[in-house]
């Protein structure tokens, strides 16, 4: 930047003693002529233009120069002294709509290794090239194209792994087949026909090297998403959301250990089974006498431990907490047993339906879901079909993708490369009706090193708001794209947060002022101002085509929306370029297999 402005000055000093060398010389000549001096004043300059290439070397001449030169240089001086912070035309924000040069170092050559946005913007999959993560936020309100201006398009590349919340099923009935053919596993797990999906066992995912740990999660899931009226701040509220938790941790851990073949129904029914007496506090249920066989086995085994192998012991200790964790509830008072077991018998009785049994693996503990699918090298592509008018089954959702972070992130941090061997996208459509996964904020962050990124989609703001109140802003900001396809004509939140994100723009004002009358005058005045690049009425009445893209670091785009039905050119890009970079098509493929090359093989036709 220095040597620049070295290089400038000097340029801008030569050319001062050039022009005034030049103009002093025809000065000369027009007034030798005896031309008036108004008339050699007008036509001296035109000796620049019309004989640019000649220097006089005339004394007279010379000094008129050095003169030019140093009212520039003496110029040049007292800028550096004056030492002010011109920002010209930045005074009032320097936002501006970005153009097709800005997008090109983040894209990838080959159309189908990258992650498409608009029609014109794309980010490549490849994170170690752009050094942006592929976590997307996407905004847009009912019929705005969400589904089928970027859910479909980027799933049709078929370029990682997917799991994708299906509202209704629609994105499953138009690519299920179209997956199927280009060799995917696909999966569903259906909650609006409960019995026309795979089935899905919680336990069958329970984290083997801390499992107690894995359970209490899967606990304060189940309760924060089968009760809506639960008050963070409730003093006796939190009592019962408290203990029932314990005895949820109790009877999990128990299942895990003790069941032939662990599943959530084994837990169900242990509830069930279970009693409480204000008269005799003392008279014991069925899960009562279980809890203290377990305790007297715990102390035989810990009198003796040389007796036992190291699997005896491994149960112990899970046996240890479960019995620990149930000790809160017996602690209560008879009538507080009763009000526990009664409170976690309406919390689960939606479990109790025969399909959800079922659909939870049953007491046989069956899993056909394939969690364990998206640690291999095959493709899997895994559908949660949500209904879009009863949420009484949603709180599987949450835990479904629980599991399914919990399970790929283990896969990941056991892999010798450090990250999962076909990445996974996860299109988290109506993301605030699937329930909240528990730490998603923490999850968010970690997992771009693991070959795991999200597409948190929401009709608004104030969705994630109210289902993650303080943790929405780190959601967000973990995703380095933002995409909004339109917005609500009541949503007031969302285009002021997006107008502010885009800044604003310094433009030129200019005001007239007109006084009539005898004496009338006119005036024109002109300034600067600032003002937002989209203000939020104009978010809010963006055309149907259009959307608004945000990547880190770059500036926003204003682009036509993804036409499912028109092919997206190949963008320019520079990524080639990049220390490191080399084409994803060219990775893991096999000589002479026909398809289109992706970085982690190829697609048949």
């Amino acid at each position: 930047m220095r040597h620049r402005r070295q290089a400038i000055i000097m340029f801008t000093v030569l050319a001062a003693f050039w022009a005034a060398d030049l103009v002093c010389m025809q000065a000369r000549n027009l007034n030798a002529a005896g031309l008036p001096l108004a008339t050699t004043l007008q036509k001296a300059p035109e000796i620049l233009y019309r004989d640019p290439f000649r220097l006089s070397l005339d004394r007279t001449d010379m000094l008129a120069g050095l003169a030019g030169a140093a009212a520039v240089g003496f110029a040049w001086l007292y800028k550096w002294i004056d030492r002010k912070n011109y920002r010209d035309r930045e005074e009032y924000g320097s936002a501006e709509w970005g153009k097709g040069r800005d997008i090109e170092p983040y894209c990838d050559p080959e159309p189908a290794e990258n992650l498409q946005m608009t029609a014109t913007e794309a980010l490549s999959l490849d994170v170690n090239a752009t050094r942006r993560n592929l976590n997307v936020a996407v905004i847009g309100g009912s019929g705005s194209g969400k589904t089928r201006g970027y859910v479909r398009p980027n799933l049709m590349r078929m370029n990682m792994n997917y799991a994708v919340t299906d509202p209704k099923g629609e994105i499953y009935r138009s690519c299920a087949r179209r997956l199927e053919e280009r060799g995917y596993t696909v999966h569903k797990l259906d909650l609006v026909d409960l019995a026309a999906g795979d089935r899905f066992n919680p336990m069958a995912y329970i984290n083997p090297d801390k499992p107690e740990e894995s359970i209490m999660l899967l606990a304060d899931n189940l309760i924060r998403n089968t009760d809506e009226r639960q008050n963070a701040g409730g003093g006796g509220d939190q009592f019962w959301t408290k203990a029932e938790k314990a005895l949820y941790n109790a009877l999990l851990t128990f299942v895990y250990y003790t069941a032939d073949h662990p599943s959530m129904p084994a837990m169900i029914d242990l509830v069930a089974a279970m009693q409480a007496s204000e008269e005799d506090e003392q008279a014991m249920s069925m899960v009562d006498a279980r809890m203290a066989a377990s305790r007297d086995m715990i102390r035989e085994v810990r009198d003796h431990p040389d007796e036992w192998d190291d699997q005896v012991h491994r149960i112990v200790d899970g046996l240890d907490f479960a019995t620990a964790q149930y000790r809160t509830f017996e602690q209560g008072a008879g009538e507080t047993k009763k009000s526990i077991i009664i409170s976690a018998g309406v919390r689960l009785a939606p479990m109790q339906v025969p399909q959800v049994r079922a659909l939870l693996g049953g007491l046989d503990g069956t899993d056909t879901i394939g969690l364990d699918e998206f640690r291999r090298p095959g493709r899997t592509a895994l559908f949660l079909v949500l209904p879009d008018t009863n949420r009484t089954f949603n709180f599987l959702a949450a835990i479904l993708y629980q599991m399914l972070f919990e399970h790929t992130i283990y896969a990941a941090d056991h892999d010798p490369e450090g990250h999962l061997q076909v990445p996974l996208h996860c299109f988290l459509d109506e993301f605030a009706n699937i329930g909240q996964i528990p730490n998603f904020e923490q999850l968010i962050g970690t997992i771009r090193g693991r070959w795991i990124s999200v597409s948190v989609i929401l009709q608004d703001l104030a969705q994630i708001k109210a289902r993650y109140k303080d943790n929405w802003e780190t959601i967000v900001g973990n995703c380095d794209s933002i995409l909004c396809l339109g917005v609500g004509k009541g949503d007031e939140t969302t285009p002021k947060w997006l107008s502010g994100l885009l800044g604003k723009e310094t433009i030129d004002l200019r005001d007239n002022n007109v006084t009539k009358g005898s004496h009338g005058s006119f005036t024109i005045n002109n300034r600067r101002t600032g003002r937002e690049l989209l203000t939020p009425d104009e978010i809010g009445k963006l055309p149907d085509d259009r959307c608004i893209y945000l990547l880190r670091g770059v500036r926003p785009f204003l682009s036509v929306k993804t036409d499912p039905e028109r092919p997206v050119a190949s963008p320019r890009s520079s990524l080639r370029h990049t220390p490191g970079w080399r084409p994803m098509s060219q990775a893991g493929v096999p000589a002479g297999e026909p398809g289109i090359r992706t970085r982690w093989g190829r697609h048949r036709p």
